[in-house]
């Protein structure tokens, strides 16, 4: 599998931010490089709500491997 990397500064991470263009009143999602900020891509903004609803769902499974985890170091 490849990773993706930033074309400006080679980075690996990436982060989603609001912006709002100039004269405009309606705010896009921009995917930008988290180390450098240059933008990577733009996302429709009714994905917004559901990118929020699947991080949750993330979180949530994240917490639930971490107590599977603890219960299996408390088992030994």
């Amino acid at each position: 599998m490849t990773i993706s990397t930033c074309g400006k500064c080679g980075g690996h991470s990436f982060e989603l931010a609001l912006f709002t263009p100039i004269g405009d009143s309606r705010k896009l999602t921009l995917v930008q490089c988290s180390a450098c900020g240059v933008a990577v891509g733009a996302l429709d903004p009714s994905t917004g709500s559901q990118i929020e609803v699947l991080r949750s769902e993330v979180a949530a499974i994240d917490q639930k491997l971490a107590r599977i985890a603890q219960a299996l170091q408390e088992w030994r």
